[in-house]
């Protein structure tokens, strides 16, 4: 019987939290610990839904107007939520951040003409199973290329990779592309990823091959976390990981707590939280 019992079902983001950090996976997908919302996640949020309502248009009506009124409507959306008061942010800071996602939504449309992009569609829910584990989540945008492909697109609104590093986020895509095709029995023929803030586009082809790939990698991952649930061991990978633990648990950031003292320690914990 395992000691910490292992999500079943997760999206492909939060499988890459556990790549990257076990005991931060851990506190945010086992045991749940509150979370208070990152100033870069609300950014991100906010400019998503501007373009979602904006791809709502016809192709003809998708103008830079539209595409600030949108924003315009997004602010209203999020201004009054926890997503925007959870932040604590002061005033000017406030108008920085919303000056911030006007620029990003700037970012965007000098990288794509909206009005050029057909057949869209948006917030597709999509699922898969590898035996014991499934992944799901939602598509940002799929649309057909004029040749009547598939392409899968994500739009990100932070700092684009080092090109000499593997980008994290195309291995998110490929995970929905491989969601998609065992859903609709097509395979994407393009994966893009669109980051705003440096006008960066990242582009990919996916094959069977890396479809392959991505189910013997997500198998193995689920095999992994349920080892470590049994034995109790979700370490900090690297510091920058150890710092986010500390932050928002006040656990420590080095050593696994000692199982005898583990109850105790995360029984104080979420006291503080609520």
């Amino acid at each position: 019987m395992s000691v910490y019992p292992v999500p079943t079902t997760l999206s492909p983001s939060r499988i890459t939290s556990y790549e990257s950090c076990p005991l931060k996976f851990r506190f945010v997908n086992i045991e749940q610990l509150p979370e208070p919302p990152g100033i870069h996640a609300v950014k991100g949020n906010v400019v998503h839904r501007a373009l979602e309502l904006l791809f709502h248009l016809e192709p003809n009506e998708r103008s830079r107007d539209a595409a600030h009124r949108f924003m315009a409507t997004a602010r209203e959306e999020y201004e009054p939520t926890y997503d925007i008061t959870g932040l604590n942010l002061s005033e000017s800071a406030l108008r920085d951040f919303w000056s911030e996602c006007s620029d990003l939504v700037d970012g965007y449309l000098a990288m794509e003409d909206p009005r050029e992009v057909r057949d869209v569609e948006q917030e597709i829910y999509v699922t898969a199973s590898l035996g014991e584990f499934s992944i799901r989540g939602y598509v940002d945008r799929v649309e057909r290329h004029p040749d009547g492909s598939l392409v899968i697109t994500d739009y990100k609104t932070g700092k684009s990779p080092n090109p000499n590093f593997p980008d994290s986020k195309m291995k998110q895509l490929e995970m929905y592309a491989y969601m998609l095709r065992e859903m609709r029995g097509e395979l994407a023929s393009r994966l893009q990823l669109y980051y705003v803030k440096d006008g960066t586009k990242n582009v990919a082809a996916p094959s069977e091959q890396s479809m392959n790939f991505v189910k013997h990698e997500r198998r193995r991952c689920s095999r992994r976390s349920r080892r470590r649930a049994r034995r109790a061991r979700f370490p900090p990978r690297r510091a920058r990981c150890a710092t986010f633990v500390h932050s928002r648990t006040g656990a420590p950031s080095s050593a696994e707590i000692p199982p005898k003292r583990r109850q105790k320690h995360h029984s104080s914990t979420r006291s503080q939280h609520n």
